[in-house]
């Protein structure tokens, strides 16, 4: 199993009932069946429920998270906010497990503040922290660095893919889900 990071954009409105009811956390994991089931006629929302997004906006930063956040803040599980926001900071969505621990959520004043911050960041910025023997002593996940040629470029594209997704979100006054979930891998000759 790989253990994959992802971003999905929500109003403070639907942070506030995240809060208030955190087994809501399941609409946002899987949002895309909760969004089919709302075009059925016949579904009624429940009476807890959360509000449909004005923008369906979400992103994954696949394995390469722990990479990621090691490039912007040049430690394994340290680093200051809002630079840090992949391991750190925001408010934890109760105690709901949805694979390796609570959802994370920020709230749009501190997206805007996490975008303002990381949209300075560049590929040379990133990539001087970019120190293949020093991550694999740090065990930043996944341990692929040694020798992996496009390990830096996978990283760098999904740092790229991240910016352009909390641009979005921070310019429509959206905040953000953040958590880790288990992901099948593939097996050879499937």
């Amino acid at each position: 199993m790989g253990v994959h990071l992802h971003l999905s954009a929500t109003s403070d409105l639907n942070i506030s009932r995240l809060k208030k009811n955190p087994t809501l956390i399941w609409n946002v994991v899987f949002a895309d069946q909760f969004n089919a089931m709302r075009t059925n006629p016949n579904y009624l929302a429940p009476r807890h429920a959360l509000e449909p997004e004005p923008l369906h906006l979400r992103e994954t930063l696949g394995e390469y998270w722990h990479g990621i956040h090691y490039l912007m803040c040049g430690q394994g599980w340290n680093g200051d906010l809002p630079d840090a926001f992949l391991i750190d900071g925001g408010s934890y969505v109760g105690d709901v497990d949805i694979g390796y621990g609570p959802a994370r959520v920020f709230e749009s004043c501190e997206v805007k503040r996490i975008t303002q911050s990381i949209t300075k960041k560049t590929a040379a910025d990133l990539t001087k922290n970019f120190d293949t023997n020093q991550m694999l002593d740090d065990e930043i996940y996944p341990q692929i660095w040694d020798g992996n040629d496009h390990a830096l470029d996978a990283c760098l594209s999904r740092f790229k893919a991240m910016q352009h997704f909390m641009h979005h979100a921070a310019e429509n006054n959206l905040g953000m889900t953040v958590y880790l979930s288990k992901t099948p891998e593939l097996t050879a000759g499937v």
